[in-house]
């Protein structure tokens, strides 16, 4: 044996005994290099060893019973929040097309491990998503975390943060191991609250142990693991923040054709079965600019309810629950002028003014206004 296939062998067995995941993988990752000429078939048992790993570490783990989550020594709280897989429950949000060729790409890197293994390539670990509240982050990681059949860990920030100088860092620390040992998915959102620019003046310290203990746990983080983080606020993130992970994704609020498709998604088959023509979703979707997949879901479920408890036409419905769509006569102004102009005849002016409650003068008359102004 070489001295160096000794040296790797110590320092393999040492990183075990103190659970460094990220050490163990690079100690074998050097083995199996080590031996690749002289011994091949030690070198695919070791490279399909941690490929396998990577891949059903948490399938195994959950079979043989995990460690204990971390708590907080001081209120004892459970600094985080395990969850299992499940695909019908974590289903892939509605996403640009642009957006979902990456996630496409980063899931498929995840599955063949093996192969970059092989060709000593590191794979990507970490997703940084960055986007308005309800774009879709957080139901992402749990999608790619049921995708990928590993457990989803989402950090506690309640408490996890303490007020004890010292113990936040102590705490995420804790986490961030439990994580990188499970062979698990890490979900930390809300992350600007954590990884803060180093510059504010106020700060007695604590923010800066905290950011520079986050560089270093995602620079040694293992390839059996993915962290994932979410933020609203990027302006406040640390600059050496996002050179550490290997992929940005930007969440932007869905475009026209993207507001139609989860509105149809979510209210289709229920107008259909109410002898309805989804049709109507093409101007209410003109109406939600700039509202997020969030917004528009939580919209076409308040529709359904109120259809149903009030006894209401499902068109009627999908106009008052518009926010101050009966109390505001340009909102229904405008809602005629974009009916009118994407359904035509379909819609006529008589069933405009029992819509919006305008008179078939009052539709005549904005429609007419409108075409004059073009």
């Amino acid at each position: 044996m070489k001295p160096t296939e000794k040296k790797i062998i110590i320092d393999l067995i040492q990183s075990g005994l103190i659970g460094e995941t990220k050490r163990v993988e690079l100690a074998a990752l050097s083995l199996a290099r080590s031996v690749k000429d002289e011994s091949p078939e030690m070198f695919d048992n070791i490279k399909n060893t941690l490929a396998s790993y990577s891949l059903t570490g948490g399938a195994n783990i959950r079979s043989a019973g995990s460690a204990p989550i971390p708590t907080d020594g001081d209120s004892k709280m459970e600094m985080a929040t395990i969850y299992e897989p499940n695909i019908e429950q974590n289903p892939l949000p509605v996403l640009p097309a642009f957006l979902m060729d990456r996630i496409n790409s980063f899931i498929d890197e995840r599955n063949k491990i093996d192969i970059l293994i092989e060709n000593n390539i590191k794979p990507s670990t970490s997703l940084l998503l960055v986007g308005q509240p309800g774009t879709g982050k957080t139901m992402l990681a749990k999608h790619i975390a049921s995708i990928l059949n590993k457990n989803l860990i989402i950090l506690d920030l309640s408490s996890s943060v303490s007020s004890l100088m010292g113990k936040t860092g102590a705490n995420l620390k804790r986490v961030l191991q439990y994580a990188k040992q499970s062979a698990s998915i890490l979900l930390f959102d809300e992350f600007d609250a954590i990884a803060k620019k180093r510059d504010d003046s106020t700060d007695l310290g604590e923010i800066k142990r905290v950011v520079n203990i986050l560089l270093m746990e995602l620079e040694d983080w293992p390839i059996s693991s993915v962290f994932i983080a979410t933020t609203n606020h990027p302006e406040l993130l640390d600059k050496a923040i996002w050179r550490r992970f290997d992929h940005t994704l930007e969440f932007p609020t869905p475009d026209k054709n993207l507001r139609l498709k989860i509105l149809e998604d979510e209210l289709k088959d229920f107008l259909i079965k109410n002898n309805t023509s989804s049709e109507i979703l093409k101007p209410i979707s003109e109406m939600f600019d700039d509202k997020s997949a969030a917004d528009l879901c939580k919209y076409s479920n308040n529709v359904k309810r109120r259809a149903i408890l009030k006894n209401e036409k499902p068109l009627n419905s999908l106009l008052n629950e518009i926010e101050d769509f009966q109390n505001d006569k340009k909102l229904r102004a405008k809602f005629c002028v974009i009916a009118k102009d994407l359904l035509g005849s379909d819609l006529t002016m008589r069933e405009l003014s029992e819509l919006t409650g305008l008179s078939i003068s009052g539709v005549n008359h904005h429609i007419s206004k409108t075409k004059n102004h073009k």
